[in-house]
């Protein structure tokens, strides 16, 4: 499955340990490329919970005899009903990479077994996902998900014939020390003679802030297996999506994985470690002080301290 061991989600997103049962020391690089600002979500947010509540008026529209019973019901927990709207495009996120993960896991069942897996062991991993992390919970017809499912392995099988990739590590996780990361590629693969880092990735579309992923793939320092055990970090050319859309087929899509991307990964590194909470200081209890605290603020006055 593609939950690393060495790692667990927190409030301040996922992070890693370096050996099994220590501390979480490290963020990982989804969590560190999720830094950087996503505007363009606020208006998405909208539409979807604005399509929720239409979709509720329209359900009014075609069920009149229960029409005055649920806008009673409906008024009576106004809070709930709020929060139902609002929930939509998080569980559309949700469902989407559920989906995502599914597919994830049958391409790495087929890296690593050099096998196609069978309809039933694609629904052998989502009744696993379902049993373990709530998964396809919403899920009416299990065939029409294990069909879209089959359309994306497809994809993946005409990529595999058409690169030969040879994988050497799939799911690995990698660390880098002197920036403080850690993260788990989908496969890292040698086409000819070039290594490279491989994601799959099932969005509708390659997006420009994956490089932040690929990026720091490339610069990790060590690889990390589920025991503690490092390795050493092979040399990698670059990273490339493996794209398996909607539609069928597949794309290759390299992505930049020059230093302006690392140095964009890195800010956002530092962004994660600032504490704006630490940031508000006690009040002050008169001019005076206020001075001398915005000034120790800046390491003015260590010296005097």
């Amino acid at each position: 499955m593609t939950t690393p061991s060495l790692s667990a989600d927190t409030p301040r997103g996922r992070m890693y340990r370096l050996e099994p049962d220590g501390p979480l020391l490290y963020p990982s690089i989804t969590t560190v490329a999720g830094m950087r600002a996503k505007d363009f979500l606020q208006g998405w947010y909208a539409t979807m919970a604005s399509q929720r509540a239409l979709d509720m008026y329209a359900w009014l529209e075609r069920n009149p005899d229960r029409a005055t019973a649920e806008i009673a019901r409906v008024t009576r927990d106004r809070r709930r009903s709020q929060q139902r709207i609002a929930a939509a495009a998080p569980e559309y996120t949700r469902t989407a990479a559920d989906f995502g993960t599914l597919v994830h896991a049958a391409c790495e069942d087929w890296g690593t077994s050099g096998t196609r897996p069978t309809p039933a062991r694609i629904g052998e991993i989502a009744e696993q996902m379902r049993s373990e992390q709530g998964a396809f919970s919403a899920e009416k017809d299990p065939a029409a998900l294990l069909a879209r499912a089959a359309v994306r392995l497809d994809g993946f099988g005409r990529f595999l014939e058409d690169y030969q990739p040879e994988f050497l590590e799939v799911e690995q996780t990698v660390v880098n020390h002197t920036v403080g990361y850690a993260g788990t590629t989908d496969a890292l693969v040698r086409i000819g003679n070039t290594l490279l880092s491989a994601d799959i990735k099932t969005s509708k579309k390659v997006r420009g802030d994956y490089a932040l992923q690929g990026v720091a793939v490339c610069r990790a320092e060590e690889l990390l297996d589920a025991d503690g055990t490092t390795r050493e970090m092979p040399e990698l050319t670059g990273a490339f999506v493996i794209h398996l859309p909607e539609a069928g087929g597949y794309r290759s899509v390299p992505l930049r994985t020059g230093e302006a991307e690392f140095t964009v990964f890195r800010a956002l590194r530092e962004a994660w470690s600032f504490e704006p909470d630490e940031c508000a200081l006690e009040p002050a209890t008169g001019p005076q002080d206020l001075l001398l605290s915005l000034l120790r603020s800046k390491n003015g006055l260590d010296a005097l301290s």
